[in-house]
């Protein structure tokens, strides 16, 4: 009986420490998913279209890629996939060395600009990387006038099929004057507004817009002192005049000029610009290449060293983001001449 009785007691003991363990694994595994669960969550990325939903007097921290640079003076325009902001600054040296394709996060309070909504004050730029792709929104030139609402604003944009500029008198655009308006296509509900900043080789004053059929690329800002409405498109540079899909496109055939019995000179235009190449040889076979890595319209390469009364053939190719502009080959011929020495 003390036997049956000690065995009963002893599983009873027993039992009671495993319930006891049991207990405490569970407890430590509530503990441990407790911990886990009250583990700060990753803060998400933060967006522009966030930014632009918070509105008007919110500190915000966005992330995306500039669009422009001085071209457009203090304004710095970025995006993400889907929207954009404008960033301005007069005393923050980090926006203003900002160019396309940089990659940023920047801190600061949006506010409304005559219908703009911008960062300003900029607090901090941390620039991330660079060379990254802008890429534009592409609409067509017949539609444009759906690009030029809120949605759009601070984006990038190319408008496809563009056949005219129009001055607000409704006359053909020549030479672009700085803080002026122009008309796409004589509409005056899609206007393009040109920056004074914008000089120099590159930039849109005093430069006359292309004729026929071109793409025009610019940012889509706002400027209406009522807050709605006043949509216009700022183009950055005269490159965002874009005739053939931006393309160098070789204009005629390359030309010999300075020819002597050793050599000539080969020129050609594009209508973008590009780098230079110049193949020649005797054959249509060539074999010799000779390479300009500057971006240029007007071409022209010396090629010396070659024998008299003697054809060659040449071949020109112009080179740039958009890709690559070829010639035929076409035969080019020294002279036989030599070249008259002054009497002492």
């Amino acid at each position: 009986m003390k036997t049956r009785f000690l065995t009963c007691l002893f599983v009873s003991f027993t039992f009671l420490a495993q319930a006891q363990q049991g207990s405490r694994s569970r407890a430590g595994q509530g503990a441990a998913r407790q911990v886990r669960s009250s583990a700060p969550a990753t803060p998400p990325e933060p967006t522009i279209a966030a930014a632009r939903q918070a509105g008007p007097g919110s500190t915000v921290t966005v992330r995306g890629v500039v669009e422009n640079g001085p071209e457009l003076g203090q304004l710095r325009f970025i995006q993400d996939r889907t929207h954009g902001l404008a960033l301005f600054s007069t005393t923050n040296a980090e926006l203003q060395a900002l160019v396309p394709g940089d990659s940023v996060l920047a801190t600061g309070t949006l506010k409304n600009y005559n219908g703009l909504l911008e960062m300003d004050p900029v607090t901090s730029v941390q620039k991330l990387a660079s060379n990254r792709r802008v890429v534009a929104t592409e609409i067509a030139a017949a539609d444009v006038a759906k690009a030029f609402e809120e949605g759009y604003e601070g984006r990038l944009l190319r408008i496809t099929g563009v056949t005219s500029l129009a001055t607000s008198a409704n006359t053909p655009a020549e030479a672009l004057k700085g803080n002026t308006n122009y008309l796409i296509n004589g509409q005056r509900s899609t206007p393009i507004r040109v920056h004074v900043a914008s000089t120099g080789p590159a930039g849109l004053v005093d430069k006359t817009p292309p004729t026929g059929p071109f793409d025009l690329i610019g940012t889509l800002s706002q400027f209406s002192p009522s807050g709605t409405g006043g949509y216009q498109l700022l183009p950055r540079l005269y490159a965002d005049f874009s005739v053939a899909g931006g393309l160098p496109v070789i204009q005629g055939e390359p030309v010999p000029t300075a020819i002597h019995r050793n050599g000539f000179t080969v020129t050609f235009q594009t209508i973008n610009p590009g780098t230079t190449i110049v193949e020649y040889g005797k054959t249509t076979a060539l074999g010799t290449t000779v390479n300009l890595p500057a971006a240029t319209t007007a071409h022209s390469v010396e090629l010396t060293n070659l024998e008299p009364g003697t054809v060659y053939y040449v071949r020109v190719s112009a080179t740039n983001a958009a890709g690559t502009s070829r010639s035929a080959a076409v035969p080019m011929i020294t002279d036989t001449k030599k070249r008259l020495t002054a009497r002492p």
